[in-house]
């Protein structure tokens, strides 16, 4: 909940969210687009692995293109662009401050953008680097970082202007994933990408890197917003601060080295070491998710209205990708996931269905606060929810489903590898390209209400500002008018 919100003034509040509302609106705006552009090109993939004569004759739509293209688009374009936005106006919201330097804010941002931009730019045009969440070439790690600087920065001294100087468990995951990124990312770009190590330590360093960026850094995110918009929703305060903080430090210890399976090309102790702190990471989600049930318990959508559904399916899928991660972990089915479609359903639930869900329900949340414009048509944004979250689900669903078969299938000596692809592969591939489909069109109707709702806010804004500076000059003029009191009247 928003702390001691008797002590500030509407007046206040209206204040604080006005000074990042042109700012929040530039990153959410960037946001969804970048959301828009990798469903499209995670559609294109899903169709082309079924239908490969679908744009055949054009070598920038291959599968092997367009697979880590939308990756990067949904991650550094939607997922940590949409995170800048939505972490910023909880750390203003829980310190009573107002936004500092929106104008540095305005430039890490469009930095931002033009380096995510080029990255995929260069993905698509064959320059990829090869390892996952690092396919971007080796020049845009530098151009991410200084802008990096600047938005962390801006946290930063936003956050140390604060004039409540109490700490919420919502601010500690919010500032350990804003500055565990740039150290894993100027870790991971110089040892995989400007002076790649040689070896096994690659897939080592790779598997460190991704699951810092998903456990820790997106995960983090994915965290603050739940404790944080569950409990305002809700009008309850969070059931127990100290089990978020061994949650906080139980992920934060081991949450940085669970992205390698038994059974790799690796030591074996290494896979076994990923294995044990993926097993700390889901008792960590556990121990989330109770605290989480005890804050929440007997209430329902229509006490938070459709934010809270947005929220509670965020905080679903994220438990439930933290369990499976850790049961895929085991040696046994470890075996049989691999190399599957299994992976990428882990994938999804996370990146799409905990991540992403969580970002749209703040956004739908704080954006018509912050621009003082209500969303134009509200029952799109139900449209929004169920497609989104029906076409999440189900690309998970069918990818787990499906990888667990396409696994069994692989292990068994009897069964031919093209009977694999005819009949687990495929078939898969076919039902999930359904659920992309429904991503695709919520992701449609998300960038138009965004869309609306800055136009809107731009054309209000020039209104007032020519309607002051009307009164403004009425004033003035009739002052002016107005003949002066002699001293005798005095």
């Amino acid at each position: 909940m928003d702390v001691t919100q008797s002590s500030k003034s509407p007046s206040d509040w209206t204040e604080i969210d006005s000074s990042y509302r042109f700012p929040t609106l530039f990153l959410a705006s960037k946001a969804v687009a970048w959301l828009l552009l990798g469903s499209i090109f995670s559609l294109i993939a899903s169709i082309k692995m079924h239908s490969p004569s679908f744009l055949a004759s054009c070598p920038w739509v291959t599968y092997g293109v367009m697979i880590p293209a939308a990756l990067n688009a949904v991650v550094y374009g939607f997922a940590l662009q949409g995170a800048f936005a939505a972490l910023l106006w909880i750390t203003m919201r829980l310190g009573q401050v107002k936004l500092v330097g929106p104008g540095y804010l305005y430039i890490g941002s469009a930095l931002w953008n033009i380096g995510v931009l080029l990255g995929v730019i260069g993905i698509m045009a064959g320059h990829s680097s090869g390892h996952t969440y690092l396919e971007m070439p080796g020049f845009v790690s530098p151009i991410l970082f200084a802008a990096y600087t600047l938005i962390g920065g801006i946290a930063l001294v936003t956050f140390h202007k604060r004039q409540v100087r109490e700490l919420y468990p919502s601010q500690w995951f919010i500032f350990a994933a804003l500055y565990w990124f740039p150290w894993i990312l100027t870790a991971g770009s110089y040892l995989l990408v400007i002076s790649p190590v040689r070896g096994v330590t690659q897939m080592i360093i790779g598997g460190w890197y991704a699951s810092g960026l998903n456990v820790i850094v997106l995960g983090f995110v994915g965290i603050a917003i739940i404790q944080y918009m569950l409990p305002k929703l809700t009008k309850r305060d969070l059931h127990n601060g100290y089990l978020s903080l061994f949650s906080f430090w139980i992920i934060m210890l081991f949450g940085g080295f669970t992205g390698l399976l038994p059974g790799q090309s690796l030591p074996s102790w290494v896979g076994s070491l990923s294995a044990v702190c993926s097993v700390f990471v889901a008792f960590a989600w556990l121990v989330l998710g109770y605290n989480i049930y005890r804050t929440i318990g007997g209430a329902s959508g229509k006490t938070g209205g459709l934010s809270y559904k947005f929220i509670y399916f965020s905080a679903a899928a994220g438990l439930l990708s933290a369990v499976l991660t850790a049961w895929a972990s085991r040696a046994s089915a470890a075996d049989v996931v691999q190399f599957t479609l299994f992976l990428p359903g882990l994938k999804w639930l996370h990146l799409y269905g905990f991540v992403g869900m969580g970002l749209l329900g703040c956004f739908y949340y704080f954006l018509p606060k912050i621009t003082g414009t209500e969303w134009s048509r509200p029952g799109q944004w139900t449209a929004i929810f169920w497609t989104y979250a029906i076409g999440t689900t189900w690309v998970g669903i069918t990818f787990l489903v499906g990888g667990w078969k396409h696994g069994k299938g692989l292990i068994d000596p009897e069964t031919p590898f093209m009977d694999v692809v005819r009949e687990d592969i495929a078939p898969v591939m076919r039902m999930s390209t359904v659920g992309e489909l429904l991503v695709f069109v919520a992701a449609a109707l998300l960038c138009w209400n965004v869309a609306i709702l800055f136009c809107r806010t731009y054309c209000s804004c020039l209104c007032l500002g020519g309607l002051s500076q009307d009164k403004a000059g009425i004033s003035s003029e009739t002052k002016k008018s107005q003949p002066k009191k002699s001293s005798k009247n005095k």
